[in-house]
């Protein structure tokens, strides 16, 4: 523009904007971005929960120091995409406009109060870049999920292995485990791992590992919405649905209990023709649907006898070592002994042996293998630590059935000392409180300490506990609690381990 400077060292101040601050305040927002990144992807890439996420933590969602993580971020493709364009277009957030008032309205002193304000902007709007990144992104990451998809349905297609689907608002990690051991061999069974429960988790499982020798595919469902689960059932077509339990387990985001019971009754409503409906009639909720259920064959499974189960169990042994008892089904009998702890785990075998009968296996085969069964990891595990400690790891997430089985087990251990290590039970909207008061009144009457861990849920537990035995501690973090067990704990105790925060909730 052939202007002027308007003061000496007026070219040396814009170049040192140009070509140090802003590409220096970049490399910054990259670390930034990779923290707020690792919330983002711990919220599930849901972009309204990670916006709640920041509004509920003001002071952690300025991102401006690592912090302690049990679980990092995983630098997926796409979250490689997302981290390297909002790096790359944030020099550009500065530039552009402060670049439009130099040339437009004079330079001097707009331009360098524009370059300032607008840097102020983009720190402070950091995790909104990233989800505007996110949104820009989304017809690629569309792209490329839909290659993965087209992938995965041919390979199954062209495999076609009989598909289990399982789903409920709890049990049904450890049931699908419970299935792979007792359906067949290992080299024909294939489950999706861990909790491998989205779209993409079971896509990612069958171009990874289905074979032409799977017979048989059973498929974990999760949901946190109406019709994901299916979504699920449209993308492997189970002929077999297996429905564990309905309850409050996520009732903050389904928003009524309602929407959870038709969420979930989404595995047996989508059955086809022929198919097989396997259904918890212990649980009321699951009961009452069995009951409304005549488009496919039901198989009902449980302990009570008011659930008119065809699948059930008596005789039933708890011990410390483990559970023993006599399955039924027809006019069949055999007697299962498994290394799995508390009640919970005999509507886990007797799901997997109502799967094996429907699948053609014969009963005493089903028993035989159940003795084989190992506890699914952080689910109601026993472990011999050192030092004569006695380890109950139950960290996966809770919910208020688990919890009040977990303590169950923790009564019937031998020990010195008990000790519950928790931060109580979350996502169940406003039944959370309730739940936990109760939670830490069960805690309290079989523990002789009771670590609260987290501020979540700290003032609903403590409460739940006063006038029990157990002597009541609270700390930020799980680590602080861990500091104090190291303090406290003694050869001969007993550990529980109930629940485990995801590190966005952690503090």
């Amino acid at each position: 523009m052939n202007r002027a400077d308007p003061f000496s060292g007026y070219s040396l101040v814009l170049r040192t904007i140009i070509y140090g601050l802003i590409p220096a305040f970049s490399v910054w927002q990259y670390f930034r971005y990779k923290r707020a990144l690792h919330i983002f992807q711990l919220e599930g890439y849901k972009r309204e929960h990670f916006l709640e996420w920041c509004k509920a933590h003001p002071q952690r969602a300025r991102f401006l120091g690592s912090v302690d993580t049990k679980k990092p971020l995983v630098m997926t493709g796409r979250a490689r995409r997302i981290l390297w364009t909002a790096t790359l277009i944030t020099p550009f957030l500065i530039l552009i406009p402060s670049g439009v008032i130099h040339v437009g309205f004079g330079g001097w002193p707009y331009d360098v109060i524009t370059w300032a304000v607008m840097t102020a902007v983009v720190f402070y709007l950091a995790p909104r870049v990233l989800l505007l990144t996110d949104v820009v992104m989304s017809p690629v990451q569309s792209y490329i999920n839909n290659g993965y998809l087209r992938k995965a349905r041919t390979r199954l297609a062209g495999v076609a292995p009989v598909v289990v689907g399982i789903t409920g608002s709890f049990g049904k990690t450890s049931t699908k485990f419970a299935i792979e051991r007792l359906l067949g061999p290992e080299e024909e069974v294939l489950a999706t791992p861990g909790s491998f429960n989205t779209p993409l988790g079971v896509c990612r499982t069958i171009n990874e590992q289905l074979s032409p020798a799977h017979r048989y595919f059973i498929v974990e469902m999760g949901a946190y919405h109406e019709g994901e689960i299916a979504e699920l059932m449209e993308f492997v077509h189970p002929t077999i649905g297996v429905l564990t339990a309905v309850g409050p387990a996520h009732l903050e985001r389904f928003g009524s209990m309602d929407a959870i019971r038709r969420a979930k009754y989404e595995v047996i409503r989508d059955l086809p023709a022929g198919g097989t409906a396997v259904m918890n009639v212990d649980d009321p909720a699951v009961r009452s649907l069995a009951d409304g259920t005549s488009h496919v064959k039901v198989v009902r499974y449980g302990i009570e006898s008011e659930g008119k189960p065809d699948v059930t169990a008596g005789d039933i042994v708890y011990s410390p070592a483990g559970t023993s008892f006599m399955v039924t089904a027809g006019e069949d009998r055999a007697a299962v002994a498994t290394r799995l702890l508390g009640r919970h785990s005999v509507g886990h075998v007797l799901a997997a042996v109502a799967v094996g009968l429907a699948t053609g296996r014969s009963l005493p085969e089903i028993a035989a293998a159940a003795a084989d069964l190992e506890p699914v990891e952080h689910r109601l595990r026993l472990i011999h630590g050192t030092g004569g400690i006695t380890v109950i790891d139950d960290a996966y997430n809770s919910n208020p059935e688990g919890a009040a089985a977990a303590i169950e087990v923790l009564a019937a251990m031998e020990g010195n000392r008990k000790v519950v290590v928790t931060p109580g039970i979350i996502e169940l909207g406003e039944l959370q409180d309730e739940a936990n008061r109760e939670f830490g009144a069960r805690a309290a009457a079989v523990a002789n300490h009771l670590l609260v861990v987290a501020r979540l849920n700290r003032d609903a537990i403590v409460a739940g506990a006063a006038g029990g035995k157990a002597k009541v501690e609270t700390f930020d973090t799980l680590a602080a609690a861990t500091e104090r067990m190291k303090q406290i704990l003694q050869p001969g105790d007993v550990v529980l381990f109930e629940n485990d925060l995801p590190d966005q909730l952690e503090g």
